[in-house]
């Protein structure tokens, strides 16, 4: 979000538990619609190839929010 700040089109990439702390932070910073990314929790034991599908899942919803802003 600080990136933002500076006129850098961001995202915030969080999973379904953090969800509601996001987007705390996004009314917080002045920006109730800010753009998240989400995906399923937990990242931290998985596969490399496990990450890869999470990234799937992420990459069109970081699209989105680059490109729709």
């Amino acid at each position: 979000m600080e990136t933002e700040l500076l006129g850098v089109p961001s995202t915030v990439l969080t999973t379904q538990p953090f969800v509601k702390q996001a987007k705390t932070m996004s009314r917080m910073r002045g920006d109730p619609e800010y753009g998240l990314a989400i995906i399923e929790h937990p990242i931290v034991t998985l596969t490399h190839e496990e990450l890869l599908d999470r990234a799937r899942v992420a990459a069109p919803q970081v699209i989105s929010n680059l490109v729709d802003q």
